[in-house]
C-alpha cells in the first residue's frame, strides 16, 4: 500500500497492539514511512529476519502513483551485497497479504519488505519472489543517528567514482560535475536515437520519442505503443488531405480512438487508412491512479493531435528544427505548447510540460539527426541549446538524490535542466551498480 494514497489513512492506520514487553508509543503507517526515510541511512542497526545486517546507503524516493512505498532503494545486504530495488512499509507484516500485494504485480520490484510487528516468514510477490523482511522497531526507538551521517554518502560516491565521478568538496564542483553527467545523459540519448533512426525513419523516431515524453513514467510505454500504431506518415498525410481548421479534431479523433479513450475505439479511426493503423489499445494499458485530470493521458492524447495539425503542411521534423534554430529555449518550447481546448481550461501541453519534451526528447533528437547527416555545426548548436535551458519542474529523483549526495549546506546546487539531467545520470549509474553481472 502507497502511503500518499489517500485510502491508506483509512487502511491499517491503527497501531500494532502493544504487550507488557512493548512499550511503543502508537504510530501510524505514514508516520513510520517517514522515520524510515529520515533515518534508514544513518542506522546500523537494521537486520534481515534472517540476521543479515542492511546498510541503507538511499532510502528511495517515495512513492506517488500505486505500488511500493519507496522507489529505488539502494541497499548493502550482507550475503547479498549491493542490491536496488522497492521498499515496502508496514505496521505488521501480515499486511502485505491484507492489502493484496502478492496479487499485484506492482510490487514485484521490492527487494525489502519493513514492519514493526514481523512473523519471520518472508511475503511473496506476484511474481514469485520473496523480499527479506527486516524489523523497524529499533528504528522506531533507537537513537536518530546511530551512524556517521555521511557514511552512506561515502559510499554513493566510492560507486559513483567506478564511473570517474568523484566526490566533490564544494558546491561548485558539484555543479561541475552534474553538468558533465548531464552532457553525457545527452549524448547517451542522442546516441540511442541515432541507432533508431538506422531501423525507421527519422520523423518516426521523433514521434515516438515526443509521445513517450507526453507521458508520465507509469504511461510512457503506453503511449510509445500508441505511436506505433499511429505512424506519423499515415497522421501527416491524413491532416494535409483536410482542410486546416478540421485537422485537429480529425487527428485527435483518430489518436483517442487507437488510445482506447474515444467513443470509436473499436472502429476503423480514419477512412481509407484502417489498413495502415495497428489495433486500438486496450484502456486497461493506461495507468490512471491518482493521476490530475490536467495530466490525464486524454488531454495529453489531444494535445498531441493538435501539435500534428500545426505542424501538418511542414512535417513535425521541419517544424520542430525550424524552432531549434533559432537558438532560443522559448522559441521550442513555444512550439511544443498546446493550448486549452476550452476557454480558460488548462494547457493540453503546458509550457512546463514542453520544456521536458525539449530536453528529453527533441533536441537529442535533432543532436542525433544532425550527426547522421553530417552537419557537426548543426549538432553542437543542439547540445548549446540544451545547456541554455533553466530549471524543469523538480521531480523526485532529483530532489532526493541531491539530498543523498550533498551536505545540506550547499544548498540547491542544480539550478538548471542540464544539472538536473546529471542528477538523472547519477541515479541511472548507482542503478547500474546495483544490476547482477552477467
Amino acid at each position: 500500500m502507497n502511503v500518499n494514497d489517500p485510502s491508506g489513512r483509512e487502511i491499517g492506520q491503527t497501531p500494532p497492539g502493544r504487550g507488557p514487553h512493548d512499550p511503543l508509543e502508537p504510530i501510524t503507517e505514514k508516520q513510520l514511512a517517514g522515520l524510515w526515510q529520515r533515518r534508514a541511512a544513518r542506522s546500523r542497526a537494521l537486520r534481515t529476519e534472517q540476521g543479515n545486517r542492511i546498510r541503507v546507503l538511499y532510502p528511495g524516493r517515495p512513492g506517488v502513483t500505486a505500488g511500493p512505498d519507496f522507489r529505488n532503494a539502494l541497499l548493502l545486504v550482507e550475503d547479498q551485497g549491493l542490491v536496488q530495488g522497492d521498499v515496502e512499509v508496514h505496521l505488521r507484516q501480515h499486511d502485505w497479504r491484507s492489502h493484496g500485494h502478492h496479487q499485484d504485480p506492482n510490487y514485484n520490484g521490492v527487494a525489502l519488505h519493513v514492519a514493526l510487528e514481523t512473523a519471520g516468514t518472508l511475503s511473496r510477490t506476484e511474481s514469485g519472489g520473496r523480499p527479506p523482511l527486516a524489523d523497524l522497531r529499533r528504528l522506531v526507538d533507537g537513537p536518530p543517528d546511530e551512524g556517521a551521517p555521511d557514511e552512506a554518502r561515502d559510499h554513493l560516491w566510492r560507486l559513483l567514482g567506478e564511473y570517474g565521478y568523484r566526490r566533490p568538496d564544494t558546491a561548485e564542483r558539484m555543479a561541475a560535475l552534474l553538468n558533465r553527467a548531464g552532457d553525457e545523459r545527452f549524448l547517451w540519448r542522442s546516441s540511442a536515437l541515432q541507432h533508431l533512426m538506422s531501423e525507421q525513419s527519422p520523423a518516426q523516431t521523433l514521434w515516438e520519442s515526443i509521445c513517450e515524453a507526453l507521458g508520465y513514467r507509469h504511461n510512457q510505454h503506453a503511449f510509445l505503443q500508441l505511436a506505433t500504431a499511429a505512424p506519423i506518415n499515415v497522421l501527416e498525410d491524413v491532416a494535409r488531405r483536410l482542410p486546416e481548421e478540421k485537422r485537429s479534431a480529425a487527428l485527435a479523433s483518430a489518436l483517442l480512438g487507437l488510445a482506447g479513450f474515444g467513443d470509436n475505439a473499436r472502429r476503423p479511426p480514419t477512412d481509407g487508412n484502417a489498413a495502415k493503423l495497428g489495433p486500438p489499445l486496450d484502456p486497461s494499458q493506461w495507468r490512471l491512479f491518482r493521476v490530475r485530470p490536467s495530466n490525464h493521458p486524454r488531454r495529453r492524447v489531444a494535445g498531441a493531435a493538435r501539435l500534428l495539425g500545426r505542424f501538418a503542411e511542414e512535417g513535425l521534423l521541419t517544424g520542430m528544427a525550424r524552432a531549434a534554430a533559432s537558438g532560443k529555449p522559448s522559441e521550442l518550447t513555444a512550439a511544443l505548447s498546446v493550448g486549452s481546448s476550452a476557454r480558460g481550461g488548462a494547457a493540453l501541453i503546458g509550457s512546463g510540460r514542453a520544456k521536458d519534451i525539449a530536453v528529453n526528447a527533441v533536441l537529442p533528437f535533432l543532436h542525433g539527426w544532425t550527426v547522421l547527416t553530417g552537419h557537426t555545426g548543426g549538432a553542437e548548436a543542439m547540445l548549446e541549446l540544451y545547456r541554455r535551458y533553466g530549471r524543469l519542474a523538480e521531480n523526485e529523483i532529483t530532489r532526493e538524490l541531491a539530498s543523498a549526495l550533498q551536505p545540506p549546506e550547499w544548498g540547491r546546487v542544480a539550478r538548471n535542466a542540464r544539472q538536473q539531467q546529471g542528477l538523472i545520470h547519477l541515479q541511472r549509474l548507482l542503478a547500474g551498480a546495483s544490476a547482477p553481472q552477467r
